[in-house]
C-alpha cells in the first residue's frame, strides 16, 4: 500500500513538473534569464529538482515558475511559490527581485481564503516586501516590473495605482537610456502607463504612451 502510495506521489511530483516546467517556458521574456538553469532539464530531471532542490537558482526558479502560474491559479501554485522563494529568501537575503517575487507571491495567499483578515494580512505583508526591494535596489528592472504589475492588479482600497504609474514611469526613464536591451517591455511598459493615465483622466498622458505602445 505505501509503495501505491509513493508512486502516486511520485506521479503527481513528475505532472507538477511538467505544468512549472511549461509555465517557465511561456513566461515574459523579462525574467527569462532568471530561469536559465531549468532550460536544459527534461520533465523526469525537473521533478527530481522539485522533490529536493538541492541549489540556490534551482530553488528561486522553481519560486518565480510558480508566481507566474499563480496568476491563473492562485490557490494552487501560490502556496507552492510561496515556500520556495520563502526558502531562497533565507539561503539570499540580498537578492532583492527573489524578495520582491515572495513579496508578489504572497499577495496572491490573499485568494486562498475566504478570511478577509488574513487576505488583508497577505497583501499588506507581501506589499512590505516589494517595497523594501524597490526601497534597496531601485533600478532593478525586474524588481520594479514585478511591483508594478502586483499593484494593477491589488483591489483599488490598497491604493496601488500610484505605485504602479511610479514604477512604470521609472522603468521608461530606464528603458529610453537602453532601448535595444529592454525591446521585450517596451510595449507592456507604455500600453500600461496609457491605461493608467488615462483611468486617472489625464488624457494627454494616456495618448502620449498609447502612441508609443503602438509604435514599438
Amino acid at each position: 500500500m505505501t509503495k501505491i502510495k509513493d508512486r502516486f506521489h511520485m506521479s503527481r511530483l513528475i505532472t507538477a513538473g511538467i505544468i512549472v516546467f511549461t509555465a517557465f517556458l511561456f513566461a515574459p521574456g523579462v525574467w527569462a534569464g532568471d530561469w536559465h538553469e531549468l532550460r536544459g532539464l527534461d520533465s523526469s530531471q525537473l521533478s527530481e529538482k522539485i522533490q529536493n532542490p538541492s541549489d540556490y537558482n534551482t530553488i528561486k526558479s522553481l519560486g518565480i515558475a510558480c508566481h507566474t502560474k499563480a496568476r491563473e491559479d492562485a490557490k494552487k501554485f501560490a502556496p507552492k511559490a510561496v515556500e520556495f522563494l520563502s526558502k531562497a529568501h533565507e539561503i539570499n537575503k540580498n537578492d532583492k527581485e527573489t524578495m520582491c517575487y515572495l513579496g508578489s507571491a504572497t499577495t496572491m495567499m490573499a485568494k486562498t481564503t475566504w478570511n478577509p483578515f488574513k487576505k488583508t494580512s497577505y497583501v499588506d505583508k507581501g506589499i512590505a516586501l516589494m517595497d523594501k526591494a524597490v526601497e534597496l535596489d531601485p533600478d532593478n528592472v525586474s524588481v520594479r516590473m514585478t511591483r508594478a504589475m502586483n499593484s494593477i492588479r491589488l483591489p483599488s482600497m490598497f491604493n496601488r495605482r500610484d505605485i504602479a504609474v511610479e514604477d512604470f514611469e521609472h522603468l521608461v526613464d530606464i528603458i529610453e537610456k537602453k532601448p535595444e536591451s529592454y525591446a521585450s517591455i517596451k510595449k507592456e511598459v507604455y500600453h500600461n502607463l496609457a491605461e493608467l493615465h488615462s483611468k486617472a483622466g489625464d488624457q494627454a498622458k494616456a495618448e502620449k504612451f498609447k502612441n508609443l505602445a503602438e509604435t514599438h
